[in-house]
């Protein structure tokens, strides 16, 4: 494995998922501020009525990135077997990424939480574009 390759990527994924989750925030600012949802979020995130503090960003941040590493390393892993050249090789594994990881997330949050539909859409709306554009960094740093 490139491992220097693969710490820039987790890097570049957390930038990406930061960017991606803080502009659908501010789209979706009207569920976070709903007093009627207030019980659903984390104190992390929502420690009171005002925007999150540092912490959840650093925390986020390092969150991104540890998933970052773990799909970066598992792309350097199962590159040669994606079909097709740079870019369609990190679009298809963002694809099977987003398959993989956020239908099942997204199922389980409907069946379980007390989470607006439309919310639950826009997050993984989010999650399919940061998991398409991770998928064509990785193509683009692991090679």
């Amino acid at each position: 494995m490139y491992w220097k390759n693969i710490f820039i990527s987790a890097v570049l994924f957390a930038v990406i998922s930061m960017v991606v989750h803080t502009i659908g925030a501010i789209a979706d600012m009207d569920y976070y501020t709903n007093s009627a949802y207030s019980s659903i979020w984390s104190p992390i995130m929502m420690p009171g009525p005002s925007p999150p503090g540092m912490e959840f960003y650093a925390i986020s941040f390092a969150f991104s990135f540890a998933i970052g590493a773990i799909f970066a390393a598992a792309f350097s892993m199962l590159r040669a077997s994606i079909p097709g050249d740079d870019l369609r090789k990190g679009a298809d594994y963002g694809l099977l990424l987003f398959i993989l990881v956020q239908i099942p997330y997204v199922l389980t949050d409907f069946l379980m939480l007390a989470v607006p539909l439309a919310l639950l859409l826009s997050w993984t709306l989010q999650s399919l574009v940061v998991f398409v554009l991770g998928g064509l960094a990785f193509s683009k740093l692991i090679r």
